[in-house]
């Protein structure tokens, strides 16, 4: 039998860890929204970033559970993986964000919506050795259940970010500036995940995340001034051909 005080401890840490990691996805969500026009492309998504939230942690916990001494060995792999992964995405986005080609954009999209779902859940597999010190005191089926909480949690953070994001289009006009503008802050919060994984995990620097944030705007607004730069350049060159 559970008691009362259990049962309130239980939803306050699922809320907190849920609201915690699913913020994250509700900002990769609301930047992207544009590009989540499709149902299926929705659906993939959401299902996607729940699922990750869902299976991450758990993994996260069970490697604390049965051995913590592991973990200082795993992250810095995993800190150079996340950040080369969401590096060739970035890469691959800045270089082909000034071209239409629709054909390419959708062949492309199933990679670049698995890309983007890794990049949001890297927090996520790291809140579960955090989650084993949390629950010492809980029985197994309250453990095991609070990582399904958490993934519902989740998939709630994405659909908000959605629909925030819909309505914010409702009240917008679309101008080239502004579109430039969200592209600008999508990447800048994805790229923010890498560095992230970079600093925290590879090179043991603790730092704020806001810091890192502005580090990867910066880093993104030189890079798309450089591809725009390069871009003017080469239809100039192609215009003076004809």
């Amino acid at each position: 039998m559970i008691n009362l005080d259990l049962l309130i401890e239980f939803i306050i840490a699922c809320l907190i860890m849920g609201c915690g990691i699913g913020a994250d996805v509700a900002i990769a969500t609301f930047v992207r929204a544009q590009q989540l026009s499709k149902q299926n492309q929705t659906t993939y998504w959401i299902t996607g970033v729940t699922l990750t939230h869902t299976i991450f942690p758990m993994f996260g916990y069970l490697l604390a559970y049965f051995s913590i001494q592991s973990i200082p060995l795993l992250t810095p792999i995993i800190g150079v993986l996340a950040f080369s992964f969401i590096a060739y995405f970035l890469w691959q986005e800045l270089n082909d964000y000034l071209k239409s080609d629709e054909d390419h954009q959708d062949e492309r999209q199933s990679l670049v919506t698995f890309a983007l779902i890794l990049a949001v859940s890297w927090d996520a597999l790291w809140s579960g050795p955090a989650k084993s010190a949390q629950v010492m005191n809980w029985p197994d089926e309250l453990v095991w259940v609070s990582f399904l909480v958490v993934g519902f949690i989740v998939a709630l953070c994405a659909y908000l970010g959605l629909l925030l994001a819909k309505k914010f289009n409702q009240m917008s006009s679309e101008f080239s500036t502004f579109i430039v503008l969200g592209l600008w802050i999508q990447y800048s919060v994805i790229a923010y995940f890498g560095f992230l994984a970079l600093i925290r995990y590879t090179l043991s620097i603790m730092i704020s995340g806001w810091q890192v944030f502005i580090i990867s705007s910066v880093m993104v607004a030189i890079i798309m001034t450089l591809l725009f730069i390069k871009n003017e350049k080469s239809q100039l060159s192609q215009s003076s051909i004809i």
